[in-house]
């Protein structure tokens, strides 16, 4: 519990100011690109019942030449049976964070499903791609955070 509220602490200090894109879960470009390599997997969300935007910081004189993006945080609860529709990371790097329940995610990087359980993390890059699915009679709470367009931008 407290290794969670720390964690919280780190990334609600650095994510300073609230940013776009908070209505979907996954950008349509990436659900698009997973259906031209035709991945395996849902392709529609559903089951997400709440997106809580946590914040963002401008990434602006953080990485040469890449003012256009936005370090996000998000909390996303998904209920029992939701899914998070298949979708493939390009420049998007990201971390999961379970704060609650169990998720099982399929990823592209692994023969098999792996269940992702609270205080477990997910690492998201390039080339990656994935969908989530919530198996348990529970609602996953998980802390989301990526690195995307500046509001305003192409997802």
């Amino acid at each position: 519990m407290q290794k969670r509220r720390i964690l919280g602490a780190m990334l609600l200090g650095v994510a300073a100011t609230a940013g776009g894109h908070d209505n979907e879960v996954t950008p349509r470009a990436e659900r698009e690109r997973a259906q031209v390599l035709q991945a395996e997997g849902p392709q529609d969300t559903r089951g997400v019942s709440a997106i809580e935007a946590l914040g963002a910081v401008s990434l602006a004189g953080e990485i040469p030449d890449d003012s256009d993006r936005v370090l996000r945080t998000r909390e996303l609860t998904i209920a029992p049976g939701g899914i998070v529709a298949v979708h493939q990371h390009q420049q998007r790097p990201g971390v999961a964070y379970i704060l609650e329940g169990e998720m099982v995610e399929h990823r592209n990087d692994r023969d098999e499903p792996v269940l992702r359980q609270a205080g477990d993390t997910a690492f998201e890059r390039s080339g990656v791609t994935h969908w989530w699915e919530n198996v348990g009679d529970e609602p996953v709470r998980a802390l989301v955070v990526d690195i995307v367009p500046a509001e305003g931008e192409e997802q």
